[in-house]
């Protein structure tokens, strides 16, 4: 019988092939050979393989689950990962890490949390299991607590180098003093010093950010992240941007139409908003390079259902919708998870019920301990 030594192979038609390969295979070949457990944790073949796995995204929902214990009814938490790119088959893994409270923030594969007892932030690999619990910022101690309304979080990941950067904006109430800070604090993380930094400069104190959630919207695109902010006195919508490059803040103008129910997302890779309006129909508004609007087209009407404002966009024209339901003959409702394809005007049920957040998905090998 023929055998080849797997070391005979030539080291870049390895990488090759195993670049190509789903997350769980290459952590299974890890354990193949000790050459390549070495080759799979290099940065270099981290970053090829999640760009040749960029276009293999699926969809991730966090939902609520609710369940009756000692009579009583209590709420948790599941992780929902479909298994099927095209969403033809709805079959799915829960797959509900050891610590989970809030999502704050993802981008790329990895996750943010945070844990609301204790405000610790936690980034999180759900392809490689693994966990980095991140130092104490500064103020997150017993005596403060955060403030949901000016509260701007942002996370960036660098397969490239292994590396990732955390933007973190909070105001806080002190319990002693009973009295909110007066200046929001910026903070950056990075995962290679492992240790915090104050951001100076910046005049955050007039904005809140409007959207879903304890930490609002937000929409990360090309090293930038975006928020719909109002300032303090209700008379101003614009967009916050922070780029994490440079570390700067800046106002975006947006369309005047803008309501308290618009939404921002991203759209075939260019940010977009999602405005409302009386008639149950949603004007979808594209920016372009020039930072200018055009309206691209309207969705509807829908009635008896909603376009929520976290969940986003998902592939091909196709735009996440929620509907009610009602049970316990009638007394309660549940929101069901909904996918609407604007191409062919057609909606497929999710066989979702109660979704707090939608992600699209992509696996990264990058390693976080």
């Amino acid at each position: 019988m023929l055998t080849t030594n797997i070391n005979s192979f030539p080291e870049d038609i390895t990488i090759e092939i195993l670049s190509r390969l789903p997350a769980k295979f290459v952590l299974r070949f890890r354990c193949v050979c000790k050459s390549w457990l070495e080759l799979t944790k290099k940065p270099s073949f981290i970053s090829k393989h999640f760009q040749n796995n960029s276009t293999r995204t699926r969809l991730f929902v966090d939902a609520s689950v609710s369940s009756a214990v000692f009579g009583m009814g209590i709420v948790t938490s599941a992780l929902y990962l479909f298994h099927d790119e095209k969403l033809a088959n709805l079959s799915y893994e829960d797959i509900k890490p050891q610590i989970h409270d809030k999502f704050v923030g993802y981008h790329d594969g990895l996750f943010c949390i945070m844990q609301s007892s204790t405000n610790r932030l936690t980034i999180w690999n759900p392809a490689t299991r693994e966990f980095r619990n991140l130092p104490n910022y500064k103020y997150c101690n017993s005596s403060n607590r955060l403030i949901p309304p000016s509260t701007f979080i942002c996370l960036e990941s660098d397969p490239i180098n292994n590396d990732f950067k955390l933007l973190f904006v909070h105001n806080l109430w002190n319990e002693k003093r009973k009295r909110y800070g007066k200046v929001p604090n910026v903070q950056v993380y990075g995962f290679r010093t492992n240790s915090w930094r104050e951001v100076h400069g910046h005049q955050l104190d007039r904005y809140f950010v409007l959207g879903e959630g304890q930490f609002g919207r937000f929409t990360y695109l090309k090293k930038v992240c975006y928020w719909l902010v109002i300032s303090d006195t209700r008379d101003l919508k614009v967009i916050l941007s922070f780029h994490m490059d440079n570390e700067v803040f800046e106002e975006i103008k947006i369309p005047p139409q803008v309501n308290y129910d618009t939404s921002i997302s991203l759209y075939k890779d260019s940010l977009s908003i999602v405005i409302p309006d009386a008639e149950n129909c949603f004007e979808i508004w594209v920016m372009n390079d020039s930072k200018c609007w055009a309206k691209n087209f309207t969705l509807g009407p829908f009635f008896n259902l909603n376009l929520p404002t976290n969940h986003g966009f998902w592939k091909n024209d196709a735009f996440f919708l929620e509907s009610d339901i009602r049970t316990d003959n009638g007394r309660h409702f549940l929101r069901c998870l909904l996918l609407y394809d604007h191409s062919a005007k057609e909606i497929k049920d999710l066989q979702l019920t109660e979704p707090r957040d939608v992600f699209i998905y992509k696996e990264s090998l990058m390693t976080i301990q």
